[in-house]
């Protein structure tokens, strides 16, 4: 097979190749000033011939003679599609406009065909932000990748040699049988990434690895997104409905979040929300985008905030606005607790054959204990109503035990008031930093609210104490009754269920009796026949049974689900890394901690008997988002024997791949857009223009795959190979299987999206060629309850505001939770001995060494992660190249001027970048927005090199009620504002010798 144009990375020629992808800094600042010069030009000479061109009417152009000619030329087009940005995880959805002209996007335009929820609320009308308005930059732009290539010298050199597409499929079928063969599937690991949608894209993907057994490790938390403390609170961490719901609110609270920037489309709803008579306050150590528009901004020291909020709390209840109703009938306050041990009273501690999972609390009209409604062992009132009991939250009480010995027991609220006393306003601005009468100011406005409301998503997850934070915040509402009360809460991002997205990726392939046979093994478990004799008796609801049936086969033994976290923790050689960092915060070693929920089975790693031999990249970029980089280059790619990135451009993990293979960008392939509940719309991704050059959609790039992984195999008639536990892969059936019978080839990336919508109950009726026409179609309901669909509102049918949580606030179904009920107390041992069973504050750790710097990060205005990072339109609104931000009165302490190189460095090394002054950010932080890639560093190393990524040894418990393994809800993760750096002025890199 024909190999062509030998390419190197840094811009230099070898033999009859083309100079081709510069990632130099003096080459990368090249393109940038060459792409902005010719972008008057850009959509109308070089693209057409990248872009598969049609024919079409405005073929014959008229003669230019004026720049009127020209202008008018500008503003003409052949067709308008609709599409969206699908395969990004920006957590909008946008309905788009794509002007088409000569097969190619010659612009972008927002829409405006959303209408309001209800009368008197703003409608989501316009939705779109500047990196979606000039997507067309990415797609045509200088790093756009567009035809395979195959790694001409050592991984990570930069040397490319074109191939043909029947090659690479060959050469990749070949490995990957090799590696099945000879490891197992589990050996490959398909790293799924933060970048996704719910349609053929993703659907692929999930099915392709699936299949062959691969290891598919969850990202939420290795990536800092995933709300532990919101799990550990309600059992859910991906909460809240529409974004017009703020507007109800009369006490808005913007805690860890800054939607002005990572949320545009949903921002204004903040803003109208203050016209309508809403307090606005935003808690941040760095005066962001959102807290320049609010009425009070409250710069925090960072890692801080469970301070805050254990003082709103005890003020809120010294005050006496806690909802108490609220309180005993949807938290854990009235449930007793053993005096002697700290944990829960249960059953089993009462009678020798007890449940352990039936818990209680104190009748104070009896005068006894009642086991409590809705706690997970109690089969007798499995909805929270409290009829005929009057629980008390405050008191000391003597139960007898199976023994026959007495024993002293106290409510929850007994201990939580007890823990919340010493949290003064005058402790609190001793630790925040914050002024007593701000503190005071802030905990006052909560308490008198009737509607408050904390938004706090994906960036409230990176401290290592996180959890500590988000489980004040969620006390001080639990307090005041909000949660799943109309126009109040907790927001942390919720989902919509597309139930036929999980079908698409998982199904058999093999027809009816596959079906059949699949549906044998779920249901033939005895665990998943009692959870369906409670669903027909009654005792569970629809919802309840959807969710703990997702959380039952994320767990099964032929399951290779895993998370990246523990998967970094074997393999990527950062364990004594971390012991140096955390061994003195807890009463065990993190490696005990390991070694204990390893033994016990409560958190899977895959691969579990070999070490990751293939690692397969799509909308991820692996090596730029891991925390010390350096340590999986030097421990995990070594021993890898097949690296591949399937990207729309060349990425930092791409340079250090063996194959690249071309992805069609958003505009040139159909799908459906993620389904975040900001806004109650289904978006569909129609196929504007063909994919640019040789590139492919995901679906046939993989049904490709799959075919000749199908025909090496019956050539060779090989016998299956092993994939996941016990589970075996006939690869001599494979492409049938993924093809669903061949059912949708290659070429049937629609069908395939069609196939999703009609087994989607939320997506009822809707087909793809009504959706090409409109782009958007509103939910029918909130679909099933699974991975991270936790929106448990029955009642939506699709009018009025989608809000989230109403089946446990108004239905009294239980939470899911130990308890049952919202959990303000865990009662797990490790809990308890590393003082963590009520919410506290503790302080952040100096990760990285004792340096005078913390190294806070936020998510980017100008970039989506890595998307947009290298685009020149939008360097052109920031420096063009990674700062740090340094308050002014630190930066001339240092001698460091604005625009000066500074140096960054702790006791992993250092790094260098430009220092910008700026008065956002507070003294003694170091602030830097996240997503460059390393090679727009110097020697290629970016901020990453220093960040050790802190595990929380608690996140790896489990064996009791909602804590456990749960793909999506409760895994560890790493954690990166707990960093500390020195700054130093320097004189910068030798630009020369370390640009390569």
């Amino acid at each position: 097979m024909e190999e062509r144009n030998v390419l190197n990375i840094d811009g230099q020629t070898h033999g009859k190749a083309k100079p081709a992808f510069g990632l130099n800094r003096r080459r990368f600042l090249h393109l940038s000033g060459l792409t902005a010069t010719a972008l008057p030009l850009l959509h109308f000479t070089s693209l057409s011939a990248q872009a598969a061109a049609p024919s079409s009417p405005s073929a014959a152009k008229p003669k230019l003679t004026s720049w009127e000619d020209l202008y008018r030329e500008r503003w003409t087009w052949d067709r308008v599609a609709k599409g969206s940005h699908g395969w990004l995880n920006c957590r909008s959805a946008c309905n788009w406009d794509l002007y088409v002209k000569d097969g190619v996007v010659v612009r972008e335009e927002q829409t405006a065909n959303y209408e309001a929820s209800e009368p008197g609320i703003p409608d989501f009308n316009p939705r779109g932000c500047q990196k979606g308005a000039c997507y067309t930059e990415v797609m045509y732009g200088p790093s756009r990748l567009t035809v395979p290539l195959k790694r001409a010298g050592e991984r990570g050199e930069g040397k490319w040699k074109q191939i043909s597409w029947e090659q690479a499929l060959n050469e990749i079928a070949e490995k990957l049988i090799d590696i099945c063969q000879r490891y197992g599937g589990e050996a490959l690991v398909q790293d799924l990434g933060p970048h996704f949608d719910l349609g053929a894209t993703n659907a692929a993907r999930n099915r392709f690895f699936g299949m062959l057994g691969a290891s598919l490790p969850d990202d939420w938390a290795e990536i800092g997104d995933l709300n532990v403390g919101a799990t550990l609170s309600l059992g859910l961490p991906h909460i809240g409905g529409s974004s017009d719901e703020w507007f109800l609110s009369d006490f808005l609270v913007v805690w860890m979040m800054n939607p002005s920037v990572t949320q545009m489309s949903d921002a204004h709803f903040l803003y109208e929300a203050k016209y309508n008579g809403a307090d606005l306050t935003v808690i941040d150590p760095v005066y962001s985008a959102t807290a320049m528009h609010a009425d009070h901004w409250l710069p925090i020291e960072p890692g801080s905030d469970a301070a805050l909020g254990l003082a709103t709390a005890r003020h809120i209840w010294e005050s006496g606005r806690i909802d108490l109703d609220y309180v005993l009938e949807q938290t854990d306050l009235p449930i007793l607790v053993r005096l002697d041990t700290g944990r829960f009273l249960r059953e089993s501690d009462l009678r020798e054959d007890g449940a352990d999972d039936l818990l209680y609390m104190w009748d104070s009209k009896q005068d006894a204990i009642v086991a409590a409604p809705g706690s997970q062992g109690n089969d007798e009132r499995v909805q929270l109503f409290l009829e005929g009991i009057a629980p008390v939250i405050e008191g000391r009480f003597e139960v007898s035990l199976a023994d026959g010995s007495k024993l002293g027991v106290a409510p929850v609220g007994s201990l939580l008031r007890e823990h919340l006393e010493p949290w003064t306003f005058e402790r609190t601005a001793a630790v925040t930093g914050l002024d007593v009468e701000v503190i005071e100011r802030f905990a006052e406005g909560f308490a008198k609210a009737e509607r408050p409301m904390v938004l706090s998503s994906w960036g409230s997850n990176r401290y290592l104490n996180s959890d500590l934070i988000n489980r004040t915040k969620i006390l001080c509402l639990s307090l005041k009754g909000a949660i799943g009360k109309r126009g109040a809460g907790y927001h942390s991002t919720g989902w919509v269920g597309i139930d036929g997205f999980g079908m698409a990726a998982n199904e058999s392939g093999e027809g009816l009796m596959g079906t059949l046979r699949g549906m044998a093994r779920v249901f033939g478990s005895a665990k998943v026949i009692g959870m369906l004799v409670d669903r027909i008796a009654g005792k569970k609801s629809q919802a309840q049974f959807q969710h703990d049936l997702s959380r039952h086969l994320t767990t099964g033994e032929d399951s290779c689900l895993t998370n990246s976290a523990s998967q970094n923790y074997k393999f990527q050689g950062i364990a004594e890394d971390l012991a140096r960092e955390e061994d003195h915060l807890y009463p065990q070693p993190l490696a005990a901690y390991v070694a204990e929920s390893d033994a016990k089975g409560w958190m899977p790693t895959h691969p579990s008997k070999v070490e990751p031999r293939c690692w397969v990249t799509g909308g991820s970029n692996v090596l730029r988002r891991s925390n010390l980089p350096q340590r999986m280059l030097e421990n995990v790619w070594p021993k890898l024997e097949l690296v591949v990135d399937v990207n729309q451009k060349h990425t930092f993990t791409g340079l250090h791949a063996d194959y690249l293979l071309p992805a069609a960008g958003y505009y040139e392939k159909p799908g459906i857009k993620y389904s975040v509940a900001y806004v109650p719309y289904l978006h569909y991704c129609d196929q504007a223009v063909k994919p640019v050059g040789e590139s492919k959609d995901e679906w046939e790039l993989y049904s490709l795959l799959a075919i000749e992984i199908q025909r090496i195999a019956n050539l060779r008639n090989l016998e299956p190979t092993q994939g996941c536990g016990s589970s075996s892969v006939d690869l001599k059936t494979f492409a049938d299987r993924f093809s669903f019978a061949g059912e949708h080839g290659p070429n049937d990336a629609e069908g395939v999206n069609q196939r999703i919508l009609d087994k989607s109950p939320a997506a009822e009726g809707m087909t793809v060629e009504s959706l090409k026409r409109t782009g958007i179609a509103k939910y029918r309901n909130v679909g099933g309850m699974g991975i991270q669909e936790n929106l448990f509102n029955s009642d939506w049918k699709g009018e009025g505001l989608m809000r989230a949580l109403t089946d446990m606030s108004e239905q009294r179904w239980r939470w899911p939770t130990l308890t049952g009920r919202q959990q303000c107390y865990i009662d797990h041992p490790w809990f308890i001995d590393a003082g963590e069973s009520l919410p506290a504050h503790k302080d952040s750790p100096k990760a990285g060494g004792d340096h005078p710097f913390q190294f806070v990060s936020c998510h980017s205005r100008w970039s989506i992660h890595s998307v947009w990072r290298d685009t020149p339109m939008l360097l052109r609104l920031q420096r063009g190249e990674p700062v740090v931000y340094l308050n002014p009165v630190e930066a001339k302490r240092l001698g460091i001027e604005d625009g000066a190189w500074s140096k960054i460095s702790n006791d992993y090394g250092s790094i260098f970048m430009r220092a910008k002054h700026s008065t956002m950010v507070r003294p003694k932080v170091a602030y830097y927005f996240h997503a460059w890639e390393p090679h727009q560093f110097p020697e290629h190393k970016s901020y990453k090199w220093l960040i050790p990524g802190l595990m929380k040894p608690l996140h790896f418990a489990g064996g009791e009620g909602h804590l456990g393994w749960f793909f999506g809800h409760f895994t560890p993760g790493t954690h990166v504002q707990d960093t500390r750096v020195a700054v130093e002025a320097s004189s910068g890199p030798d630009v020369d010798a370390t640009s390569a």
